[in-house]
């Protein structure tokens, strides 16, 4: 699936660190991302496995006097 045009999807690159953010992630989004870097010299890619796991809320206990 390509996300290049997804607004849940933001890719960002600053002083050659590349950035790929998912806006309110969930476990749909776990899978394997591969960014591709292409230029004059050639091209490479590199892929990255992504776990989205529920967050568990601790319920807060009231102290009762």
């Amino acid at each position: 699936m390509d996300i290049t045009n997804e607004p849940k999807y933001r890719m960002l690159s600053k002083h050659g660190v590349l950035t790929l953010e998912i806006r309110k992630p969930c476990p749909f989004d776990g899978g394997v991302y591969t960014c591709k870097a292409v230029n004059d010299s050639g091209e490479d890619t590199v892929e990255c496995k992504l776990e989205v796991r529920s967050q568990v809320f601790k319920e807060e206990k009231k102290n009762e006097k």
